[in-house]
């Protein structure tokens, strides 16, 4: 409870060039956008489209945090103390639908923005091992398990992590730390990977458990690259090194690049829609209808409606939308059209 009243006061100092808009019947000059780390990409390109797109308003103040936190702080009560929006990459449970009531948080809309995949990918022609989440993990931790303990992780073969794995060396381009694609990396492969080991369970903090999962190993066998980067080196690498990309990516390498099954399951637009590849998540959009400037002139802040039809159109969310660089896989057609009736309309959640 110490931390959420930190973090409300932080914002409330962040958001406190109110004197302007109160004149104008609202209590804040800007949005406040919360966001999962996962997401902070999507959350940030969405605020500088909306702040070019729509005259005279101000740029967003925005805050990353893990999911469960984001909405903690969404759900924390209504007033300008508090976000407007959150974007995460996990439905709201009905336990955080009921907190957000508890605290007067009721009129909730909520959206779903698109898909999004990460994947590992490698030259066309060469061959490449089907891997699971879990030797993906082992094989690129900074440390791994030996009688019991972590040691330093000094495996050069993907053999040395399974026996059945080809004896290629273990190469892997990974994107920048902070991006977009390297936060679905690390909490959908690495992070899937590691949770059921006995040794990482048996941590008690969970940050730390979370480090043994997403610290990766710094001998050279990981390279971090440029996120939009990354296609273009993994084509000048040695054979058999691998990257982590987007779908998007994937698909606008012209067949360069071609995807690896991970848990058995190959990532195809098929299968991200039905989310049976592992790497998938939906990302959500959550908005406060009674933080809208409503009809006498009253309200928190301006701009709920139009950041939810920037976050829904074609230009953002489509085929070739510009959140395809964070690796989001728009919805099908008819998905989308639903999504926008929403964001028109101001539609609010059901349970």
């Amino acid at each position: 409870m110490g931390r959420l009243r930190t973090l409300l006061i932080g914002l409330a100092l962040a958001t406190t060039t109110v004197v302007p808009a109160l004149a104008q019947g609202v209590m804040r000059d800007r949005l406040v956008i919360i966001s999962s780390n996962s997401a902070d990409t999507v959350a940030r390109m969405l605020g500088a489209s909306f702040t070019e797109r729509f005259e005279g308003v101000r740029e967003p103040t925005r805050r990353a945090l893990p999911t469960s936190g984001a909405l903690d702080l969404f759900c924390a009560g209504i007033g300008p103390q508090t976000p407007d929006i959150a974007v995460v990459v996990r439905r709201m449970a009905r336990s955080m639908v009921e907190t957000c009531d508890g605290n007067g948080v009721r009129d909730i809309v909520e959206m779903r923005i698109g898909l999004s995949a990460v994947l590992l990918a490698v030259r066309r022609g060469e061959g490449a091992p089907n891997l699971t989440s879990r030797q993906v993990w082992e094989g690129l931790a900074a440390e791994r398990i030996a009688d019991e303990e972590f040691v330093p992780n000094r495996r050069a073969l993907w053999s040395e992590v399974a026996p059945a794995l080809p004896r290629m060396e273990i190469r892997v381009l990974a994107p920048h730390l902070g991006t977009g694609t390297n936060g679905l990396f690390e909490d959908m492969i690495l992070e899937g990977g590691c949770r059921d080991v006995k040794q990482v369970r048996l941590l008690f903090e969970a940050s730390y458990r979370r480090g043994k999962c997403v610290t990766l190993r710094d001998d050279g066998r990981v390279q971090r690259v440029a996120e939009l980067d990354v296609p273009a080196a993994l084509l000048a690498s040695p054979p058999g090194t691998i990257g982590v990309i987007s779908y998007d990516q994937l698909q606008a390498s012209g067949g360069n690049l071609v995807a690896l099954s991970l848990d058995g399951v190959l990532p195809t637009q098929a299968s991200i829609y039905a989310q049976e590849f592992v790497a998938t998540r939906t990302v959500y959009l959550y908005a406060k209808r009674q933080h809208t400037r409503l009809r006498e002139g009253i309200g928190v802040v301006r701009g709920i409606r139009e950041f939810l039809d920037e976050a829904t159109s074609e230009a953002a969310a489509g085929p070739g939308g510009y959140l395809s660089v964070t690796g989001l896989v728009p919805l099908p057609p008819a998905d989308r059209a639903a999504q926008r009736r929403t964001a028109e309309r101001l539609t609010l959640m059901s349970r």
